[in-house]
């Protein structure tokens, strides 16, 4: 479950957490919230709340991910025994050199600056190319929000997925605009 404003919002309004209680009431009125919660989650309701088991992916993060895919970055793919691991280069670079590759998968660095070099590869598992949104990366977007552009990049340069219409309309380089996309006017016609 992913936990956002509404959810710390409704813990505080159902269980009174604005104040402060003594631990037998902490407690009653912590398991009242998770009961609660359980039977609203039952799958055998019709009205039941469903989890999420695989993250959304938003307009902007279908923008950023094909942008991403149709770059010149230069990835490494290693197979493991049950999945396979894709080294890319974070930022603005293209390529990573075999040495920091190496330097990274052994995890032994002599000098701060090798150090500092590791931060520059990002790491992608997946474990089966069919279920391609259940894979790990180890940036920083992933890490909050259990998906990235690498992930989904990664499904479109394999062609596991297709971004939709809207995401190609932003040039490469550039950034989506905020707000609505624009529906594109008739032929013809000065936009």
């Amino acid at each position: 479950m992913q936990w956002d404003i509404t959810t710390s919002r409704t813990i505080k309004d159902d269980g009174t957490f604005r104040e402060r209680h003594v631990l037998s009431r902490f407690l009653t009125t912590s398991s009242d919230i998770i009961r609660n919660w359980s039977i609203d989650r039952d799958t055998s309701l019709t009205n039941a709340k469903h989890f999420a088991t695989e993250p959304t992916i938003s307009l902007a993060l279908w923008t950023s991910s094909y942008q991403w895919a149709k770059s010149n970055k230069n990835v490494i793919c290693l197979n493991n025994e049950s999945s396979k691991v894709y080294y890319m280069p974070a930022r603005d670079l293209d390529s990573i050199p075999q040495k920091d590759l190496n330097r990274y998968k052994t995890q032994k660095f002599t000098t701060f600056n090798q150090l500092k070099k590791s931060f520059d590869i990002w790491c992608l598992e997946v474990e089966n190319d069919s279920n391609w949104r259940k894979s790990k990366c180890n940036c920083p977007a992933f890490l909050k929000n259990f998906i990235c552009k690498h992930v989904v990049g990664m499904g479109i340069r394999l062609k596991h997925c297709k971004p939709p219409a809207a995401a190609k309309t932003v040039p490469i380089g550039e950034k989506r605009k905020r707000g609505r996309p624009y529906k594109a006017k008739t032929a013809l016609l000065v936009q």
